[in-house]
This record gives structure tokens, C-alpha cells and sequence, in this order.
């Protein structure tokens, strides 16, 4: 049989999810000013690039890598897998653009509102859960 119980007052867990919170928009900031940085260093050095794409041989790994990083965190439950899987993309369309292979742009584009969407869905989900955590305690009898 269940018993429901109202906790009183703020507990550990809410302190932890405020804090979670802090530590999410941290990683939107940083998302995004790296993101930024890397788009930005893929146009710097296309334009010294002496190769027959037009970019360094090297954007491609490095971009596939974090892809791959990505992929595996959100894989396996991390919460910021979704976020560097979306923050990628801006780079992947700034190589697409230096290198004019605009084929990669419509992937790009779908890629990053599916896993923003992704990341989004994941924490209002673990929110939901959590505050329904706080509000109730389960008692088996």
C-alpha cells in the first residue's frame, strides 16, 4: 500500500537542482562562445589554407571527434551530450561555407534542431521528475 507524505520546506535535492540549473546555463554560455571560437579559427585559417577544399585537412577530424563525443555522451545520459552535439553544427556550416560544400548546410540545420530539441526535452523532463520528487515522499507498506 502507498502513503503519500508533503515534504516541508527546501531540501537537499531542491538546493541540487537550482544548483544543476547554475551549471546548465554555464554550459549554454560556454556552448556557445566555443561554438563561436571554432567557427570562427575554421574561417581564420581557411583563408591562409593551401589545400584543394580550401580549409585545413585537419577541421574535418576535429569536427567528426566532437560529433562523436557527443553522440556518445548523449548516449550514455549525459546532460550535456544533446548540447554539444547542437554546438557543433555552427562550425560544421562554417567549414561547409569555407569549402563551398553548402550540401552539408540542410544536415547541419536538421541535426542541430533535432538535438537542440533533444537537450531541451531531457531537462524539462528530469525537471518534471525532480519536482515531483520534492513535493512527495513514497512510503511502501
Amino acid at each position: 500500500m502507498r502513503s503519500f507524505v508533503p515534504m516541508q520546506g527546501a531540501s537537499g535535492s531542491e538546493r541540487r537542482q537550482d544548483g544543476s540549473e547554475a551549471v546548465r546555463r554555464m554550459g549554454l554560455l560556454v556552448a556557445i562562445a566555443g561554438t563561436a571560437a571554432v567557427s570562427s579559427a575554421i574561417v581564420t585559417t581557411a583563408s591562409g589554407a593551401q589545400t584543394r577544399v580550401g580549409a585545413l585537412a585537419t577541421w574535418p577530424w576535429i569536427l567528426t571527434a566532437l560529433q562523436v563525443i557527443a553522440l556518445w555522451s548523449a548516449g550514455t545520459g549525459r546532460w550535456w551530450g544533446w548540447l554539444l552535439g547542437a554546438a557543433v553544427q555552427p562550425s560544421w556550416i562554417a567549414y561547409a561555407v569555407v569549402t563551398s560544400q553548402l550540401g552539408f548546410i540542410p544536415g547541419c540545420v536538421v541535426s542541430a534542431v533535432v538535438q537542440t530539441h533533444s537537450f531541451l526535452k531531457r531537462r524539462t523532463d528530469r525537471h518534471r521528475a525532480a519536482s515531483r520528487q520534492l513535493g512527495v515522499v513514497n512510503h511502501y507498506a
